[in-house]
This record gives C-alpha cells, structure tokens and sequence, in this order.
C-alpha cells in the first residue's frame, strides 16, 4: 500500500467552452497557456459581458457549485 500526504486533485469533465471564451479568460489573466486552472478569485477578473451567453451560463453555474478552495481547470485539446 502507499501513502500519499498533501492535496488530491479529482478531475471531472463538466463540458466545452468556445474558443472566443478561452481567448477572453486568457487574455483577462494574462496567460497564454493552453492549461489554466481558475480560482474563484480569478473568476472576477473575467469580465462575463464579453462571453457568448451559453458559455457565461455554463461558467456562473459551476462557480455556484465550488467550494473555497476548489479550483476549475480549463484544458484546450
């Protein structure tokens, strides 16, 4: 058996977001990376009026359902 100390990641696909979106989170975080793990507290930099509408639904939904200290991974493929 082993042992592991320290945090767990548990990944869980919740859906698809259009590259418009992407492009915007990318660029409201100063990131060009093709990977980025959003905090809650990273979340408010976005500025949700420029994100197709299903998008920005789909994003206000899991917000609501993450805890403190949760983050959402965005992955592009």
């Amino acid at each position: 058996m082993a042992h592991f100390a320290g945090d767990m990641a548990v990944l869980e696909e919740l859906g698809t977001l259009r590259e418009k979106t992407v492009e915007v989170i990318k660029e409201s975080l100063g990131t060009k990376r093709d990977e980025i793990d959003l905090s809650l507290s990273d979340l408010i930099l976005i500025p949700m009026e420029k994100l197709p509408e299903d998008d920005r639904e789909f994003l206000l939904k899991i917000v609501q359902e993450l805890e403190g200290d949760a983050k959402l991974k965005i992955v592009r493929r």
